[in-house]
């Protein structure tokens, strides 16, 4: 019974030991012979290039549609609509005639303002005359023997000289003062007729035929001026660096994408930048202008604008896969003949579509791991493989 006993116990070793080794051999991949390394234990990995492209991902910003010029029209008189000659809504052009106030009450104004001054003219001439008439008298006076006139003949005529002309003097302001009340009811009267300060597209009529309208009672009615339009937006402190500082816009192209995701069929015009940044924000107001033939952009509506480099040249651009990011370091694993590969640190630039720019670390045409990169060790031997099998 013992002997069977100690027979059982070394069988059971036995089959602990086997199972041992079997197990070391299988899954922690070495054996007491050490037996090299097999090809499948190499890491698989995929290779691509390097390429030179114009890459040109743009920024995006919130932009405002601002017409370039809007004019609230206001009456520079008081009276009574009499007609609105326009529809709700039109495009008028500068110069068309609005609204037409009633007339009546100034062309009384202004016809009595012309006798005024036809009377004022008239009595001008009266007092030249009287002028005249006193210059001759005191001239033949004076040039009479003195001894057949008296000092005081000689006085009263200098005396009556000096009124006459005084009352000529009176006589010609009169006039000023006729012809300017001539001119202040030719005002009222040409303002009688409000036209279209602008061109543009004219909103609906703040008054209608019959309502009674000054200047102190607000506006009649506001154009907005349509074709081109202007749209603001802020941008970053950063972004004006990275633009170019004081000649900001220069070399940008601005496009805009309208709400329903559809891109804006023309390019922008740069405009203006402000002189400031915002204090809250650090954002720098910049303006651009945009056509708008076909009325798609509105005054006060939103928009993105997509901003881009109007010439971009060539650039480094790598798949977003072959793009090593830890904590540590950011780089790419570069191919080190055929078979090897070496970590090299890189800077990267604007991503788009799976895509993503190098400023430094690589070059054009250099062979770079894209799939299998967290596997890898500086100067690992590398089994390439087709992408295909990463997916």
């Amino acid at each position: 019974m013992k002997r069977l006993s100690f027979l059982l116990v070394l069988v059971l070793a036995s089959g602990c030991i086997f199972a041992l080794g079997w197990y070391v051999r299988e899954f922690v991949g070495f054996s007491v012979n050490a037996r090299p390394r097999k090809a499948a234990d190499v890491p698989a990995v995929a290779v691509g290039e390097v390429t030179a492209e114009k890459f040109n991902p743009p920024e995006e910003f919130v932009g405002h549609v601002e017409p370039v010029q809007e004019v609230d029209i206001l009456p520079q008189i008081e009276g009574y609509v009499k007609e609105v000659k326009f529809s709700e809504g039109d495009e008028v052009k500068q110069g068309d005639l609005l609204f037409v106030i009633d007339d009546e009450r100034y062309a009384a104004e202004q016809g009595v303002a012309r006798a005024e001054v036809d009377s004022a003219k008239s009595k001008v001439v009266q007092a030249e005359a009287a002028v005249d008439r006193a210059e001759r008298l005191l001239q033949r006076l004076k040039s009479a023997d003195a001894r057949g006139i008296t000092q005081t003949e000689l006085d009263t005529a200098e005396t009556g000289l000096a009124s006459d002309r005084a009352a000529l003097g009176s006589a010609k302001s009169a006039v000023s003062q006729a012809e300017a009340k001539l001119a202040s009811t030719a005002f009222n009267m040409k303002h009688t007729r409000i036209f279209a300060p602008i061109g543009g597209r004219i909103g609906k009529s703040l008054m209608h035929a019959g309502d009674f309208v000054s200047p102190s009672k607000g506006a009649l009615a506001r154009i907005v001026q349509v074709d081109p339009v202007r749209v603001t937006f802020p941008i970053t402190d950063r972004a004006y660096l990275a633009w170019g500082g004081a000649s900001v816009g220069d070399k940008r192209r601005l496009r805009l994408r309208l709400a329903d995701g559809s891109i804006y069929p023309a390019t922008g015009k740069w405009a203006f930048s402000d002189n400031e940044m915002s204090a809250e924000t650090a954002t720098l107001l910049v303006r651009a202008h945009f056509p708008n033939a076909k009325r798609l952009l509105v005054p006060n509506a939103y928009v993105t604008v997509l901003a881009d480099e109007a010439d971009p040249a060539p650039v480094p651009v790598i798949p977003v896969s072959a793009l090593m990011q830890t904590a540590q370091a950011t780089g790419v694993w570069v191919m080190d003949g055929e078979d090897t590969v070496r970590f090299r640190a890189a800077k990267p630039g604007a991503r788009a579509d799976g895509k993503i720019r190098l400023l430094t670390g690589v070059k054009p045409g250099e062979k770079i791991v894209v799939q299998g990169i967290h596997k890898l060790g500086d100067g690992m031997r590398v089994r390439v493989v087709p992408a295909s099998e990463f997916h």
